[in-house]
């Protein structure tokens, strides 16, 4: 376990639920019983929770987080939390499509609404998997894919009725890592030769999955490993970024893709990851999440309460951050150009 690179929220509740989990699995063995979900409690100040991610809906903003927490709003700025939502477990991740919502999380879970999130029903829940969601993403109401710790991979067809799961070793089809040039790059730094770690058996924590809707589709993983497909996800090929610590978001700009993560590195690909260039970030705050602005800046927010600003078409940076503030995991844009945030602070706007 390699505690250097869990600095940030996303590896800490890995880290807790995993602790969890086992604890569950310990009591479930010792009692004989089967482990069933719990329905989140209506808590007065569940706003000011840790909420980890937030999306934009036709009907309003969604944000999930710990507890199972599931917060709706119709502006941005005042938030209610879901009528009944069938877990307790923390979500880290959801995504729409269609007027339907997936959320996923840890116990190995996957919720489903059909009402705009007021509602929710359980899709998958093996919490003995002891492998947290850490992104979901359906392309229409049907199609689907969620993603998480350990290279865990689960597809569907049906809108969530039934899942997948699938072995990323089957997938990744091709190499597009020089293997001699890295093992030659670590035999020079220290005499000890290259590690591949979770790479080496496909168990990376798949962190984070971008899909440039030409059937084009990217996964950032840890330990600077990536993967990317150009048939839809039929098959992968797995590359490795500049950086080789852990990349926790991928997103989409004009010139290409940004990857952003572990101690405030940002990298820039023109050509879909074949080469990323590791760009002048101010910061060491760990980024967890980008939201592209109407002016085509990009906004990254992580530990530290660091808002960095970057612009593609000038290629500069701008900070704001408070090394003893909140952290921040989730940044949405209203239509109306307010920044709405989630994190450890709950839900905030500015």
């Amino acid at each position: 376990m390699c505690f250097a690179r869990c600095d940030s929220i996303k590896h800490l509740l890995i880290l807790v639920g995993l602790l969890a989990s086992a604890l569950s699995m310990s009591t479930a063995t010792f009692a004989q019983e089967e482990i069933l979900p719990r329905p989140a409690y209506q808590a007065p100040k569940a706003h000011e929770s840790l909420i980890l991610d937030l999306i934009e809906t036709q009907e309003g903003w969604v944000g999930v987080g710990e507890r199972g927490h599931v917060l709706l709003s119709t502006d941005g700025q005042r938030w209610t939390q879901a009528r009944f939502v069938p877990v307790q477990a923390t979500l880290t991740r959801v995504a729409a499509a269609d007027g339907h919502l997936w959320a996923v999380g840890h116990d190995a879970t996957i919720i489903h609404s059909h009402d705009g999130g007021d509602t929710w029903d359980v899709q998958w829940f093996e919490p003995e998997l002891e492998q947290p969601f850490l992104d979901v993403h359906f392309t229409d109401r049907m199609n689907g894919l969620a993603i998480g710790a350990y290279g865990i991979y689960l597809v569907t067809d049906n809108g969530g009725e039934d899942w997948q799961e699938l072995n990323m070793a089957d997938l990744v089809t091709s190499e597009a890592i020089d293997w001699e040039a890295i093992e030659a790059a670590a035999s020079d730094s220290d005499g000890m030769g290259f590690d591949r770690g979770c790479y080496e058996f496909m168990e990376c924590h798949l962190n984070a999955f971008l899909d440039l809707g030409d059937g084009r589709q990217m996964i950032a993983a840890e330990r600077g490993y990536g993967f990317r497909s150009q048939d839809g996800g039929q098959t992968w090929e797995s590359f490795r970024f500049t950086y080789p610590g852990s990349v926790f978001g991928l997103i989409a700009v004009d010139q290409g893709i940004l990857a952003y993560g572990l101690q405030g590195k940002v990298q820039l690909s023109t050509d879909f990851g074949s080469t990323w260039q590791l760009l002048d970030s101010p910061t060491q705050s760990t980024l967890l999440d980008a939201e592209q602005d109407t002016d085509g800046t990009v906004l990254m927010v992580g530990s530290g309460a660091a808002r960095l600003r970057y612009d593609p078409s000038s290629g500069q940076f701008s900070l704001t951050e408070d090394r003893l503030g909140d952290a921040i995991s989730a940044v949405v844009f209203t239509t109306e150009g307010l920044a709405v945030y989630a994190g450890e602070g709950g839900v905030s706007h500015e």
